[in-house]
């Protein structure tokens, strides 16, 4: 029934049609009139037509073709081979038909793209931007083709080309006043200047973006670049902003937008300390099928849970963003293998075909020798780079995690607890001024923020009772006099058991404590027992003495220890604070 209704208009557009006269057939003319706007039905109709098309003259069987991929392009239809393309290529080229020939090579390009060539989507798009550039008029295309330009060196990382390719599609939606098509190049370009670090001019562009489209009146274009906006404000720390442009974004936005509006929603309310409110969009992002916005939930869930005190879950979902993360890191690297395989397919073509040309069979030997020493060498570097990008992101999640502790100390520190009791006493006023003018809405709203606030010190306060406690049992504890008195010249030897039972109670008195460690760097045995000794208070040589040591050899350890986990130089003593601290 729905082909049905589709095919209704079609008929009805080539009944209109009939009476003219052009070299091909009406049919094809009323599917290339359709593509633009309605995709679905301009392939069905070409699908309709391939049987008869078999009895045409090759001129309208291949236009017939690069309609077929265009509608199909136009539909969202993944390409998943270029035979076809190549062929409508050739045809156009051998005779250099100036009309159709930039319209071919973009296509071309697109398929390319589909199928992850990008070196070869990025020549034919070349081709197609010469092959237009002694025409006037077809604006709208020449904009797709620079726009898909910029998408493929983003895509390639080639950041500092985009902002100008960009800025060309631009001009050309401007010179066939398309409005719709200037939102998108203008938040293209504020996106490409994000990439270049160079947030004046992104910012600058995205606003263009929104200003643009309010003039316009869409509130879906609004919500687009909005909800990306929000995102970098995000990034920059610059919450307030965010906020704001969060509140446009959710006016309208489609389901595919959702995960980046509740991911960027969720660090404003985590960043301003409104974990409930965090918490809600980062569960959120769990139903959602990317593990990019699963391992930024889990993270944000992980971070949340141990602010307030629930340091087993905090685990839980720890372990989950590392499993996410893990997943992602390996679809990267992928990605890049993927990438710098067609880099060298592509390269690898151009010599071949440079072979040919020569005709030279004094010359195959080397040719064949250079190709396995090319194939050597990209299999070298891919090698390297994996072993390089799995380092470098392993490097980020540690220092990230490293990062977070001192936040998370402070979190539950006094003097957070004081300045919230500071906020309170705003409030307070503040509420008392309500209450005088009468202003219920105000009061609670102010009632609701201190009633918060007031939670959160009772929860820190609750914290630091329960590892106050925790470390009191363990200075209590028969283990932890046991490694105290065996400094002070105690006969009792220290065994095996002795190690285990200590790394237990310092496990449970400061929250899994050694396996923490082991998260941020596999340490041997003696370096797990030097940090535990660091833990309950004995000095570098009261710990040389316990493990058979110099107090050389201990100074390196901790030295060395520093080092391997902070990812720079520094002394014993830092590496004493920082396990004071974690």
């Amino acid at each position: 029934m729905k082909k049905v209704r589709l095919l209704f208009p079609i008929l009805l557009l080539m009944c209109i049609c009939a009476c003219t006269n052009k070299p091909y057939p009406q049919s094809l003319r009323v599917a290339d009139s359709l593509i633009h706007n309605n995709p679905d039905s301009a392939v069905i109709l070409l699908e309709e037509l391939k049987r008869s098309m078999a009895f045409e003259p090759q001129a309208t069987q291949m236009y017939y073709q690069l309609l077929t991929i265009k509608a199909k392009d136009k539909a969202y239809i993944t390409h998943t081979s270029d035979s076809l393309i190549k062929t409508v290529v050739k045809y156009y080229e051998e005779r250099k038909d100036r009309e159709r020939l930039p319209e071919t090579y973009y296509y071309a390009g697109r398929v390319y793209r589909d199928l992850g060539d990008a070196p070869q989507a990025l020549e034919y798009l070349q081709k197609a931007i010469d092959a237009s550039s002694d025409q006037n008029g077809n604006y709208q295309l020449k904009s797709r083709i620079y726009s898909q330009m910029g998408y493929l060196y983003l895509y390639q990382d080639i950041y500092d080309k985009t902002p100008e390719v960009f800025k060309e599609a631009y001009k050309y939606n401007q010179l066939s006043n398309d409005s719709t098509g200037m939102v998108y190049d203008l938040r293209d370009i504020g996106r490409s200047f994000s990439t270049l670090q160079q947030t004046d001019s992104a910012i600058y562009y995205y606003k263009q973006a929104d200003y643009l489209a309010k003039t316009i009146k869409s509130n879906h274009l609004q919500s687009m670049v909005n909800s990306e906006l929000s995102g970098y404000y995000s990034k920059l720390g610059m919450y307030q902003e965010a906020y704001q442009t969060l509140q446009i974004a959710g006016r309208d936005f489609e389901a595919h937008n959702r995960p980046p509006y509740c991911a960027t929603t969720a660090r404003y309310y985590y960043y301003t300390n409104q974990l409930d409110s965090a918490e809600y969009y980062y569960s959120q992002l769990l139903s959602v099928n990317s593990t990019l916005h699963k391992a930024g939930a889990y993270q944000g869930l992980a971070n949340i849970a141990q602010r307030k005190g629930k340091y087993k879950e905090a685990l839980l979902y720890f372990k989950d963003f590392l499993a996410y993360s893990d997943t992602l890191q390996s679809i990267t690297q992928s990605e890049t293998v993927r990438k710098v395989q067609a880099l060298y397919n592509y390269q690898l073509k151009e010599k071949e075909n440079s072979k040919l040309q020569r005709q030279a069979a004094n010359y195959k030997l080397w040719n064949i020798l250079l190709i396995f020493s090319l194939l050597s060498l990209v299999f070298l570097f891919i090698a390297y780079h994996q072993f390089r990008k799995k380092k470098e992101q392993q490097q980020l999640v540690k220092q990230e995690r490293i990062k977070q502790i001192p936040k998370e100390r402070y979190a539950q520190s006094n003097t957070y607890l004081e300045k919230n009791k500071e906020q309170i006493k705003v409030l307070e006023l503040s509420l008392h001024k309500a209450e005088i003018e009468k202003d219920q809405l105000r009061q609670d709203l102010l009632k609701a923020q201190k009633s918060l606030i007031e939670k959160t010190n009772e929860q820190i306060t609750a914290t630091q009772r329960v590892q106050k406690q925790s470390e009191l049992a363990l200075k209590h504890s028969d283990i932890y006099k046991k490694f105290h008195f065996a400094v002070q010249g105690s006969d009792e030897k220290i065994g095996n058991d002795d190690w285990k039972e200590l790394m237990c109670a310092v496990d449970e008195a400061y929250n899994q404590f050694t396996t923490r460690l082991l998260e941020l760097y596999p340490m041997k045995t003696i370096e797990i027992q030097v940090c535990v000794l660091i833990k309950i208070g004995l000095s570098p040589a009261q710990i040389a003495f316990i493990t058979i040591r110099s107090r050389q050899a201990i100074s390196s350890i901790r030295k060395r220890l520093y080092s391997k986990v902070m990812g720079k130089d520094g002394t014993p003593e830092q590496w004493d604070n920082f396990i004071s601290t974690f």
